[in-house]
């Protein structure tokens, strides 16, 4: 990969895509009408609940108190996205009573919790929702035929159950079956939830298709997300953008794809959000994002796969360096955690902190960082945040990259400094160049041979530079105007 990439980023990427993978608001819809608008310009938080037996072993979890904390604490918080199932294992639901199978003793009792402790979820949704939040509740899709990995001995006996029930009971249809099963909870929560967040559809049991249309026959009205898979930036040959490094600190040499968040399937109303795994290399507040992936998002907060659903640009974002690990290092402070809340909401998009939950509480310095942004969130005006600055020493993969002088070298040319704030300059006289906003309007144009330029004008926010060289070459740089 060349430094090319640079280049073809901004201009191709930014136009072609777009159009090419058909993110941008169909003509003749309404986003009032859209199942996620209720999210357009909230942010939310995570709060894990146990589900099956795990439930049961953690009912002595402050699970009430730790609602209502967040309640107490962080009314600007727009909504928070709670369980159906257990986070990591699709089979331990959160809820006992099912109008379609008598779980404990039809399948295996594991899987459930006690009648009394199914009332957790139902308790919580109710301290959320009348304090005005929105309530959202994930979903892990695999079944049990699905468990990997390590099993423990109740695991196995779940497996043997299930294959023994959808047997027995299904003729072998073990999609059907599992679709059953799932079906009498989301009619007990009719009513109750506004959204669901459906993850793991790799391992669902049938097609995820019946499965969506499942819900949607419960409840035509919900609003859905998807995890089945994601969009990565590329260069105008397809090859992906990758990060090269961080910044001077950066020990980690994995070189990581860019992530944007776009509608790839038919079924969503707003994104999974997933950023690149954290595995790769990759932290949840990488410059990369803010620099390459929020743009879009600033322009367009909502996307569509195939020109008449509409789905709202979602960002589901680990706060610490493991998900919901509370001995994992925090990845965020203050100032670029308020930065990301008013990118997303100021554009009327969506994000959720992952925040973690300890014995039914978010942790407590995830809770300072959550409560600094709710009384920034609640103020009028809000005040401002810091404005994005590429961190010293990070670039992209193909890019050479000056520290000392923070000079941006693409091939021949240079422009330095970036950000700016009154004039910027190349290294080279040109013959013309022209300033787009990230819209393609045209917002100023420099004809004559100069190699400085007056851009002071300019409102804050992110800009592309067309060159025309003498030589007829021509280049496109982004540039952050503070």
């Amino acid at each position: 990969m060349t430094n090319r990439i640079y280049l073809s980023i901004l201009f191709i990427l930014f136009y072609t895509s777009l159009i090419d993978a058909q993110i941008v608001l169909p003509k003749n819809t309404n986003k009032s009408e859209a199942k996620a608008a209720f999210l357009s310009g909230s942010w939310g938080v995570r709060f894990n609940l146990n589900g099956g037996v795990r439930l049961d072993n953690t009912s002595e979890y402050n699970w009430l108190k730790g609602a209502q904390q967040i309640v107490d604490n962080l009314p600007a918080v727009g909504h928070v996205i709670s369980n159906l199932t257990h986070p990591a294992h699709g089979y331990y639901y959160t809820l006992r009573n099912n109008p379609y199978v008598d779980v404990a003793n039809e399948i295996h009792p594991a899987m459930v919790p006690s009648l009394e402790n199914e009332k957790i979820i139902l308790n919580i949704i109710n301290t959320f929702k009348n304090s005005g939040k929105k309530v959202i509740l994930y979903i892990n899709g695999a079944g049990p035929s699905k468990i990997q990995g390590n099993i423990d001995e109740t695991e196995a006996e779940i497996s043997v159950a299930w294959e023994n029930y959808y047997n027995s009971k299904f003729a072998g249809d073990e999609g059907l079956a599992w679709r059953t099963l799932a079906k009498g909870y989301f009619e007990r929560f009719k009513g109750l939830a506004d959204g669901y967040w459906i993850d793991n559809l790799s391992n669902l049991p049938g097609e995820v298709s019946d499965f969506v249309a499942m819900i949607r026959e419960v409840d035509p009205n919900v609003a859905i997300a998807t995890n089945i898979s994601k969009s990565y930036l590329e260069d105008e040959s397809g090859n992906r953008i990758l990060v090269d490094s961080d910044g001077i600190n950066d020990d980690d040499p994995t070189d990581y794809n860019v992530f944007y968040l776009e509608a790839n399937d038919p079924y969503m109303d707003f994104t999974a959000g997933h950023p690149t795994p954290l595995g790769q290399g990759a932290p949840p507040n990488s410059w990369a994002y803010e620099e390459f992936s929020f743009p879009l998002v600033t322009e367009n907060p909502w996307s569509t796969y195939d020109g008449s659903k509409q789905t709202l640009k979602h960002y589901f974002v680990p706060i610490r360096e493991r998900w919901s690990v509370a001995s994992a290092d925090l990845v965020f402070e203050n100032e670029q955690a308020y930065r990301f809340i008013r990118t997303f909401t100021d554009a009327k998009a969506t994000m959720t902190w992952s925040t973690t939950i300890t014995d039914g509480y978010i942790s407590d310095d995830e809770m300072v960082i959550m409560k600094e942004l709710n009384n920034r969130m609640l103020q009028s005006p809000k005040p401002d945040f810091l404005p994005y600055e590429r961190p010293e020493g990070a670039f992209l993969v193909g890019e050479t990259l000056n520290t000392n002088t923070n000079i941006l070298e693409i091939n021949e040319l240079v422009l330095f400094p970036n950000s700016v704030k009154q004039r910027f300059k190349l290294s080279q006289e040109i013959s013309s160049a022209i300033v787009y906003n990230l819209n393609g309007l045209k917002v100023s144009e420099f004809k004559s041979n100069q190699t400085s330029f007056d851009v002071s004008m300019l409102s804050k926010g992110v800009y592309l530079l067309k060159t025309l060289a003498k030589n007829g070459k021509s280049h496109v740089f982004k540039f952050i105007k503070q």
